[in-house]
């Protein structure tokens, strides 16, 4: 049912139901190990994956170890490690035999799921952006990343606009590859706070009211090519407020909110209802949001480990600091 829906080209729209039809005969799942490979030795381990199944003070593996075999099996440099690694189901334990300088090392690990990798790497990658905002500003600006748009990230935003963010002098929010949700209004709003007056206790130090005044700091905003949905909404009032300085490229046009119900058997269905439109009437899911500043990412700086959209954020930050 889905493969025809796709048909139509349309986002936002499903059906499930929890008839045989949903049942799956067969399966399997690849063991997720915590370790990222060599790309020249499929079984060099080049780094431990923050987080991640192999991330163990007691576990003990180095960059350059090779793995010489699997719960006891010897591998074949021209077997593919997933034939090693597929099962129909995650073992709760993996024995890894590792040739560290001719030395021959055992090792136990608890694996996990492919998902959980890419969710450990993900939040590798937000941590390495932190890090470079901390150090190319001197920590006076804050970073925050927006991975969705839902309840969850929301709740992580709201902490750290009110603890990190509140003692830096700028922001840049992240909303690339962001996949949507429904809180805008809430993101909007509390980025859209001014300091109106100050206060003190008596000989004490002056303070802003409100308590938090977002709004008055430079903030910079990232948006690409996969800011998706919500993103959208959020990037849209972003722009319309007047709240900073978006840097980027076009988000994806993929903004519709949708409506559902469940049928008589069970099932159900998710449809396309709700348009979004600029204060001018332009529809979002056909124009997408434009960055004030346009810099793109290639594959090139994918491989080579660069970033040139938070590389401008910096400085454009940075900038606005210096008025």
């Amino acid at each position: 049912m889905n493969d025809l829906l796709g048909e139509l080209n349309s986002s936002h729209m499903g059906f499930s139901s929890f008839g045989r039809d949903e049942s799956t005969y067969y399966g399997s799942t690849s063991m997720n190990l915590g370790l990222m490979f060599s790309n020249d030795n499929p079984y060099e381990i080049v780094s431990v994956v923050s987080e991640g199944p192999a991330d163990f003070p007691d576990k003990d593996i180095q960059a350059g170890d090779i793995i010489t075999a699997i719960n006891g099996e010897p591998v074949s440099q021209s077997t593919n490690r997933e034939f090693y690694l597929s099962k129909p189901s995650i073992d709760e334990e993996v024995s890894l035999t590792l040739n560290r300088s001719g030395n021959s090392i055992e090792v136990k690990i608890h694996p996990n799921s492919t998902g959980s990798l890419r969710t450990n790497l993900y939040d590798e990658w937000i941590a390495q952006n932190q890090q470079v905002v901390d150090s190319k500003t001197d920590k006076k600006v804050a970073y925050i990343h927006m991975k969705n748009m839902g309840g969850g990230s929301l709740q992580d935003f709201l902490i750290e606009m009110t603890s990190e963010a509140y003692n830096r002098d700028a922001l840049i929010l992240d909303l690339r590859y962001n996949t949507g949700g429904n809180v805008h209004d809430e993101v909007l709003k509390f980025l859209s706070q001014k300091p109106y007056l100050q206060w003190k206790f008596r000989e004490g130090k002056l303070t802003p009211q409100g308590n938090f005044g977002a709004g008055a700091k430079p903030t910079i905003l990232l948006i690409n090519e996969q800011s998706l949905s919500d993103a959208e909404m959020t990037a849209t009032g972003f722009k319309e407020l007047g709240l900073g300085t978006i840097i980027g490229t076009e988000t994806y046009r993929w903004i519709i909110f949708t409506s559902g119900a469940g049928l008589v058997d069970g099932s159900f269905y998710r449809l396309p209802s709700w348009g979004t439109y600029t204060l001018d009437g332009q529809n979002i899911e056909k124009v997408g949001v434009k960055p004030d500043i346009y810099i793109r990412t290639t594959f090139e700086d994918r491989v080579k480990g660069r970033d040139p959209q938070l590389d401008r954020a910096i400085e454009e930050a940075l900038k606005q600091l210096n008025k």
